[in-house]
């Protein structure tokens, strides 16, 4: 797991990505599901998400993620957008 330090800075990253590819960062989470580790990422933007959205994010955040080399353990990268049941934790997405 991350340490809380290494999550903001992963959470930094992200969020800087996000701003770079014209969307906003939602919500950032590193989770342990059975033996799997997740980076767990959640973005928006006005008009919503396109694959193409999620492809260029994904793309940015894994090779400056793998350039600090932060995350040392094997995980897996999720990326999404925020769904209708989301919107209803995000009211401001809604």
């Amino acid at each position: 797991m991350l340490s809380p330090d290494k999550l903001k800075r992963v959470q930094s990253i992200a969020k800087k990505t996000a701003e770079f590819c014209g969307v906003e960062l939602v919500k950032a989470d590193y989770v342990k599901q059975g033996a799997r580790n997740i980076l767990d990422i959640i973005i928006s933007k006005e008009g919503g998400i396109s694959t193409d959205d999620c492809e260029k994010f994904s793309k940015g955040i894994s090779k400056k993620l793998d350039e600090i080399d932060i995350i040392k353990e094997p995980y897996f990268l999720e990326v999404s957008s925020p769904g209708i049941s989301d919107c209803e934790q995000f009211p401001e997405l809604g």
